[in-house]
């Protein structure tokens, strides 16, 4: 009895220990891309006019999301750009069937960068093509009239005032691109993460009306018309008036769950942070302590481990009031 109690005793502290090496080895292989990317963003003519304006082309819609990805306090501009004739169709909650030749967009920018203003970092396109998803990175120039693919990565330090007059000083990371396949990979393929029909099921404004974003999509022939009815929707985190546990899974699956669910790039991990996923095969019991340490604290094994160079204060504050309640 005494030693099976002292083997229980080295299994509870050497698990953690195991996850968090787990968690930070790769174990796989970058994906490819099936065709080439130009060397200038301004090729695939989503913007009108001056680029500096972000003003979506003819032909190409925005997109918002229920909630979203944590980059350093980035905002960001979301896009879709269609072959002409052509239209997303829906698949249940999840992934849409998009059409080949199917363009998705997201700039990444800051509104008060300071001597600036607004000033924008990088653009990462993923392009439907021969069925497979293909990713790339652009970074815009100083002039703010064009953005260049970039494949190593790179480091833009940024001076900026948060929307709650707080100043910042970050070196904004642009990933590489193998570092973009490791988030979009799911097993052996990669995959948008944000458009997902859960996530576009939601209010929006256009023309001065609140209207449900998946019936305007339609509407704009973007999406093929069917029935709406049925569909739930991803919570938004921002939303104060929602029970507690309903935002903080929210924030995990959209900042963890691409990575933290199977088939995922930490799919071997104890963890499914997928919102749909029942509390008690999550993980989340288990793991409360390595959750609370990797997400507080900046180093070699935080978590999320790419897109990040500074923690998100009130995305942690939120994860640990909802991890302390848990029975």
């Amino acid at each position: 009895m005494k030693l099976k109690k002292y083997l229980i005793i080295i299994a509870v502290f050497l698990c953690p220990v195991f996850y968090v090496f787990s968690c930070h080895q790769s174990g796989t292989k970058s994906i490819a891309n099936v065709i080439s990317f130009d060397n200038r963003l301004s090729f695939y003519k989503l913007f009108k006019g001056s680029m500096a304006a972000l003003e979506p082309n003819n032909g190409v819609e925005t997109l918002q999301l229920s909630s979203t990805l944590f980059t350093d306090y980035a905002e960001k501009q979301r896009l879709i750009k269609l072959p002409k004739g052509k239209q997303v169709i829906l698949n249940g909650e999840g992934l849409p069937v998009f059409p080949e030749g199917t363009i998705i967009a997201k700039t990444f920018y800051y509104t008060h960068v300071v001597n600036k203003g607004r000033q924008m970092i990088e653009t990462r396109l993923l392009i439907l093509h021969q069925s497979k998803w293909n990713v790339a990175t652009f970074q815009w120039n100083a002039a703010q009239n064009e953005a260049f693919l970039v494949t190593k990565g790179a480091t833009v330090p940024i001076r900026f005032t948060r929307q709650t007059g707080e100043k910042l000083k970050i070196s904004y990371h642009i990933p590489t691109r193998e570092e973009c396949g490791s988030c979009h990979r799911l097993n052996e393929t990669i995959l948008p993460i944000g458009p997902k029909i859960r996530n576009l099921n939601i209010s929006i404004k256009r023309e001065g009306k609140n209207i449900n974003q998946l019936i305007y999509l339609m509407e704009k022939g973007i999406f093929k018309n069917t029935s709406i009815d049925a569909l739930t929707n991803l919570p938004s985190y921002h939303d104060l008036s929602l029970p507690l546990e309903q935002r903080a899974r929210a924030y995990m699956d959209i900042n963890c769950g691409h990575c933290h669910q199977p088939g995922g790039f930490a799919g071997h991990t104890t963890l499914n942070l997928i919102y749909q996923t029942d509390l008690d095969h999550t993980g989340i019991r288990f793991n409360k302590s390595n959750i609370l340490v990797r997400t507080a604290e900046m180093g070699e094994y935080h978590m999320p481990k790419i897109g990040t160079t500074i923690i998100d204060q009130d995305g942690v504050a939120l994860i640990k009031k909802y991890i302390s309640e848990i029975p």
